[in-house]
């Protein structure tokens, strides 16, 4: 009898296809062949094309998030925690020509306004974690302690959704262009629009 394979191994060989195929044109015999099995032993892990697609997408997520974790948790201050939650969620999409070609397949993955969020649960978690910045932030002295919590969160991750969405979108990727805009937007979040006059100080 044929040993069970790991999951993630069926994910690391569905997922070049989902990239670069899509959803509809990709077939369970590609990915079947890919792990020199059988359709019938693939189907005993997935019950169809649309839940294996789904994990597929959960697991590309997950490393997404993972990396933004990993990249984030290092850092005490919490100004710079929350820019580099932007950069490096921004950086992963830009470096990772699966992930991007996953998103461009299939928009409704990573949807601006959208209906239905398929990936609800990984959303909630990014808006929990710029929660959990911001608190520190108010903690340490950093931020403002007279705002609403939740609010800032679901703004700012709108903010950080924006530069997905925008860089995925781009017809030619533009790193200059996507480092001005996350400077752009720190610049507007943490120093704001106004001028301050002498007066104003």
């Amino acid at each position: 009898m044929r040993p069970k394979l790991d999951e993630e191994l069926i994910y690391k060989a569905a997922l070049p296809f989902f990239a670069k195929y899509g959803y509809k044109k990709t077939t369970l015999e590609d990915v079947a062949s890919a792990l020199d099995m059988s359709n019938t032993n693939l189907y005993s892990y997935f019950r169809s094309k649309r839940e294996l697609y789904q994990c597929c997408v959960d697991y590309a997520v997950d490393q997404w998030q993972e990396y933004v974790r990993q990249q984030t948790s290092p850092i005490e201050e919490p100004k710079a925690k929350l820019v580099m939650a932007w950069r490096s969620a921004v950086g992963y999409i830009v470096g990772n020509e699966q992930m991007m070609a996953l998103l461009k397949n299939d928009p409704t993955i990573f949807p601006m306004f959208p209906n239905v969020d398929p990936i609800e649960e990984y959303n909630d978690w990014a808006v929990q974690y710029v929660k959990e910045i911001l608190e520190e932030g108010i903690e340490k002295g950093v931020f403002r302690s007279n705002i609403n919590i939740d609010i800032a969160a679901t703004m700012l991750f709108g903010w950080y959704k924006y530069l997905i969405v925008s860089a995925v979108e781009m017809e030619e990727l533009d790193p200059a262009l996507i480092e001005e805009t996350i400077s752009t937007l720190g610049v507007i979040l943490f120093d704001g629009l106004l001028l301050v006059s002498e007066e104003d100080v």
